[in-house]
């Protein structure tokens, strides 16, 4: 039986809900045959998102990670293939931290890769005809910190493989600016679904 954990944040920034804890929420709820899902909701935190996905991980001890994240100026499925070691950010986080070039560890390299097969997730997804693109920044937001904090996890533990995706909000979400680009909720869900199915044909 494979093992996946889904993980999505909090609200952050004045939203009032997060759509990637809404889309991992209904990925944990659906049936995949030979799949369990496993969902954590992880604060938006530089200084403790770090500590929370160890946690996870090492309570569900999935062989499949799948991070998401809200990027509120998207309508389309972003999947991210390099974590950055650094904290940069002119909004705080939930915590009201906010780093100005700060490294997330001092000690380990500048960048880690996924190891998941991003172009393979890639077509897939566009073959179902839903709107994705491959992205080589996650950004330095807290995202990005739980992403590189994710990636040296799988380093140390080699059978572990994960990616992270940036997903729109989602229509229909609550008190959203108006003009706020949207997804309906459904594809979101269908397409961590593809992700997952693809992950176990690795």
């Amino acid at each position: 039986m494979l093992k996946v954990l889904v993980t999505g944040f909090e609200p952050f920034n004045g939203y009032a809900e997060n759509s990637s804890w809404t889309v991992a929420e209904k990925v944990a709820a659906s049936n995949i045959d030979g799949v369990t899902i496993v969902a954590e909701r992880l604060p938006v935190s530089f200084r403790r998102v770090g500590a929370y996905i160890s946690d996870a991980v090492a309570k569900y001890n999935p062989d499949i990670v799948i991070m998401l994240g809200q990027s509120a100026g998207i309508d389309y499925i972003k999947l991210e293939r390099i974590a950055i070691n650094m904290m940069d950010s002119i909004n705080a986080d939930n915590d009201n931290f906010v780093p100005n070039e700060e490294p997330i560890n001092k000690e380990t390299p500048a960048a880690l890769f996924t190891n998941f097969p991003i172009k393979q997730v890639y077509r897939c997804i566009l073959d179902k005809g839903y709107p994705v693109k491959i992205s080589n920044s996650a950004g330095l937001y807290v995202c990005n910190c739980l992403y590189y904090a994710m990636l040296m996890l799988c380093n140390e533990h080699p059978p572990v493989k994960a990616l992270f995706v940036h997903l729109p909000c989602y229509t229909g979400q609550y008190n959203l600016k108006e003009g706020t680009l949207t997804m309906p909720l459904e594809i979101m869900v269908e397409t961590v679904k593809i992700v997952i199915e693809e992950g176990d044909n690795i």
